[in-house]
């Protein structure tokens, strides 16, 4: 690619722009000025260049896809109109909260060990709330309103986005783009006990996105525990000979069930779609191994690059189910026993004779409840059609 081109731009052009050796800027065949910078590491920036008496004057104005082709299209013409008549200030640029946020990543935190986890914690809670904002115009309560809504389900990661956002505002304070922080003052979230912990949809999101950065094992590893609610030591002892893929099952013996009761798990299409990818003419019977002879382990140190690249914390893996229980039945309304039964609790709400008629009549039930879960997961928003038919089960 040629450090300077010019193209005419769609949304599918922009995608389809990829990182190369060097940084290379594109420009809009259809509006003379507006272009698009590509970095080295594939950051995308919406710039816009003025040439006025041989003097060019280059203004960033966001990053894409936080700010949509037509956005950046509209807001390139304001510049360029601004630059055309002499009024345009560079200052204006970091005047807006998501363009000063993006200068503290680049020339404050990018060397920093902790850049990930706080970049991901950043555009996860924060920025979401902020980005349409002037930093003249954020006051303690916005700050407030952020913290108070990640404390209700993680107050400990609330207390860590309340850290970093103090340091950016500090550094914003340090560089004369604002008098006062906004985040002074504010009272640290009381922390929780992790037992109580049930993620929200944009952490759960978060975690589900951040596997695809972790190879075989743990990258699959993880994504079958979130879409099937299992426990974890059940998953990384799975054996092919348990899994019928055709009869979309896992079915676990007794041996290795923590009840000591076999149980099936029905295979939802994106678990389905990761044992087929693993599966072959393997040479051993384990599902997830690194030895051929041993069940996959180190979960410590996977969990902890899970966190960096999810920018969610204070959370164990066994709080994957605990979170699929509670969105299952106080979301997405389905019936507690049949949840139950999909969890395979050692006290289950079920027992005696209703407990074997649970094994058949609600091995279809819990199918449809597995199958609407995965959709929720794979869903950005969790806004999903739920079956026609009445999922509470009567």
């Amino acid at each position: 690619m040629p450090a300077r081109s010019e193209a005419s731009f769609t949304d599918a052009f922009i995608k389809s722009l990829k990182p190369a050796a060097t940084r290379y800027d594109v420009y809009d065949k259809n509006l003379a000025g507006f272009g698009l910078r590509v970095s080295k590491s594939g950051t995308k920036s919406w710039v816009a260049l003025s040439r006025n008496m041989e003097r060019k004057t280059r203004v960033t104005l966001g990053r894409y896809p936080q700010m949509p082709l037509a956005a950046a299209r509209q807001r390139a013409m304001n510049a360029l109109l601004e630059m055309a008549d002499g009024e345009f200030k560079r200052s204006t640029n970091l005047q807006l909260f998501e363009h000063a946020l993006d200068d503290w990543y680049e020339k404050d935190q990018r060397q920093n060990k902790s850049f990930i986890q706080v970049k991901n914690a950043m555009e996860l809670h924060v920025r979401p709330s902020l980005k349409d904002f002037k930093l003249s115009n954020i006051e303690k309560r916005d700050i407030i309103r952020i913290i108070d809504r990640i404390a209700i389900k993680a107050p400990t990661q609330a207390n860590r986005v309340l850290a970093f956002t103090r340091r950016f505002f500090n550094w914003c304070v340090a560089r004369d783009l604002l008098a006062v922080s906004p985040a002074n003052g504010i009272a640290k979230a009381k922390t929780e006990t992790s037992r109580d912990r049930v993620l929200s949809k944009n952490e759960l999101t978060a975690v589900y996105n951040a596997t695809f950065q972790m190879p075989y094992p743990f990258g699959p590893l993880f994504r079958i525990l979130v879409f099937t609610g299992q426990r974890l030591n059940e998953v990384a002892g799975a054996t092919w000979p348990e899994i019928d893929l055709d009869a979309r099952k896992w079915e676990l013996p007794r041996d290795r069930s923590k009840n000591k009761a076999s149980h099936i798990v029905h295979l939802s299409d994106p678990v389905l779609d990761e044992l087929n990818a693993l599966a072959g003419p393997a040479q051993h019977a384990l599902v997830f191994t690194t030895t051929s002879t041993t069940p996959v382990s180190g979960f410590s140190k996977a969990k902890a690059r899970l966190d960096q690249f999810s920018g969610v914390s204070n959370w164990r893996l066994h709080d994957l189910r605990r979170t699929f229980a509670t969105i299952a039945t106080e979301e997405l309304e389905f019936e507690p026993v049949v949840v139950d039964r999909i969890l395979n609790h050692v006290n289950g709400s079920v027992k005696g004779i209703a407990a074997v008629y649970q094994k058949g009549q609600y091995l279809e039930k819990r199918k449809t409840v597995l199958d609407v879960w995965a959709k929720y997961v794979q869903s950005p928003t969790g806004l999903i059609a739920l079956p026609k038919s009445n999922h509470k089960f009567p």
